[in-house]
């Protein structure tokens, strides 16, 4: 079995607004050092150039149910499922990442990769309460 750690943040903007910031992976450089060089390889398909080596991220978003879900192909080829969610809660949103360690991440850097994940979250935090 893998190790999975899942992070939620609440945050003080409407759930649709959210989804729309963080379904556009062009933004994401503006809060995610893992997504500091991308590349888009086609629509809905990214390499993500990091400090792990390059990593190809598909895109598994779904406007209807706010989900953000995306795959992960590390260096190493074994594939993470990241089910990346914006659960509405009252006027604002739960904003719910997990990230999963496979068998080719170290603990290393699957610590690395949950140092990112709740950087990320607090970076789209301060960014859609302050909009």
């Amino acid at each position: 079995m893998f190790r999975f750690d899942t992070t939620s943040l609440s945050i003080n903007a409407k759930p649709e607004k959210v989804w729309e910031y963080v379904a556009n992976i062009n933004n994401w450089p503006q809060f995610s050092d893992f997504a500091s060089n991308i590349e888009k390889i086609k629509d809905g398909e990214w390499v993500f150039h990091t400090s792990q080596g390059d990593v190809r991220v598909i895109e598994k978003f779904d406007r209807e149910h706010l989900l953000l879900d995306t795959i992960c192909i590390v260096p190493s080829g074994d594939e993470q499922f990241i089910p990346y969610r914006v659960v509405p809660n009252g006027e604002g949103c739960e904003l719910i990442m997990t990230n999963q360690q496979t068998a080719g991440v170290s603990d290393t850097e699957y610590a690395e990769q949950l140092t990112w994940m709740r950087e990320e979250l607090e970076n789209i935090k301060k960014i859609m309460e302050v909009r």
